[in-house]
Order: C-alpha cells, then structure tokens, then sequence
C-alpha cells in the first residue's frame, strides 16, 4: 500500500520539481541583477548621484501633500547620507538569497529538503517586506496622483502575487519530499521488522 502510494507521488514530484528548478532559475537571475546593480551604484559615485538627482527632480515637479512631500524628501535625505551602508546591506542580502537559490538548485536535483528550508524562510522574510512597502506606497499614491494610484496596487498586486506563488511551488515540493522520505522510512522500518521475524522462524 505504501509502495503503491509511493509510485502515484512520483509524477506530481517531477511536475513540481521542473516548477522548482524554474522558481531557482528565477531567484537566481534576481538576485544577480540586484547584486549587480547595488556593486554599480556603490562603486560609481555618478550614478549614485544621478539617481538621488531624478528623485529629486520627481519631488519638485509632482504637487504632494506637504506632509508626505517633507516626509519623502527627508527619508530621502537619510538614504543618501547613509547611502554606502544602505547599497552594502542590499547587495549582502542578494548574495545571501543567491546562495539560498543555488541551494534550491541542487536540492531539487538531489532531492533533499533541507536544502530547500534556507530559501523558504529568507523569501517568506522578502514576501513581509514587500507586503509593508506596497501597503505604504499605496496609500501615499492618493496623494500624488490617480493614475498612479490605480496602477501602482494592481503591478504591486502582481509582483507580490508572483513572490508567493514561486514560494508556494517550492513549499509544494518540500511537503512531497517530506511525505515521500516517511514512506520510505516506514518501508525500511516494516522490512527491519519482517527480517527480524524471518530470523526468529529461521531459529524456531
């Protein structure tokens, strides 16, 4: 019965696990361009600059609320004046979620759960922030402008929706590897057990 259980996992295993490697392949291409990005903006002093110059720019020609335009313009400000530890602390955590994806790689190839766990917390960590960010910005975008009030929830919406499902694939997965490494060991506890009975009758 276990056995029979265990051959009908088989194929929802490798339909999940090319839905794994993919959600890898993905994370790791992220994880690369925001790298490369931050290492930019830290290396050249230009395009730092540049950026926080477009911003500033942005703040002047849109008519906010006072209060959130001062609110923006001194987070603004603090980004800036801290701007080496901000793009050091950035491209530190894409390191690390890289690293966590090169593990999905090669858990999925072997088949090893644990090796999937690092991924799972360090995204769902992710996933929190995103969620906090979209909730913020979108309430602010009432006060800039409609357009961008109506857009900016639904590709938020989007961007988070996609973040959970690549989470969900992989926590799909690593439930059926949990399942499949009970099955087997009850297979070897009951074949334990069986040789064990074998022998006393081989005695007897």
């Amino acid at each position: 019965m276990k056995g029979t259980s265990l051959y009908l996992q088989a194929p929802a295993c490798c339909s999940s696990q090319y839905q794994v490697l993919s959600t890898g392949i993905i994370s790791s291409f992220l994880s690369v361009i925001t790298m490369t990005t931050s290492m930019v903006l830290l290396v050249t002093d230009n395009s730092w600059n540049l950026v926080i110059q477009n911003a500033q720019l942005w703040l002047e020609e849109n008519k906010w609320d006072i209060k959130v335009t001062y609110a923006v313009w001194m987070s603004l400000k603090e980004v800036d004046r801290n701007s080496t530890a901000v793009m050091v602390t950035i491209m530190l955590l894409a390191m690390v979620h890289l690293v966590f994806s090169l593990m999905i790689l090669l858990g999925t190839k072997l088949c090893k759960r644990t090796l999937l766990i690092p991924w799972m917390i360090s995204h769902m960590i992710s996933i929190i922030i995103m969620i906090i960010t979209f909730t913020c910005w979108t309430f602010m975008s009432f006060f800039i402008d409609l357009l961008l009030a109506i857009v900016f929830p639904v590709v938020g919406g989007l961007v988070l929706g996609l973040w959970i499902g690549m989470w969900r694939q992989v926590y799909h997965f690593s439930t059926i590897l949990r399942d499949m490494d009970r099955q087997v060991l009850d297979m070897l506890k009951m074949q334990a057990e069986y040789q064990q009975v074998q022998e006393k009758t081989d005695k007897v």
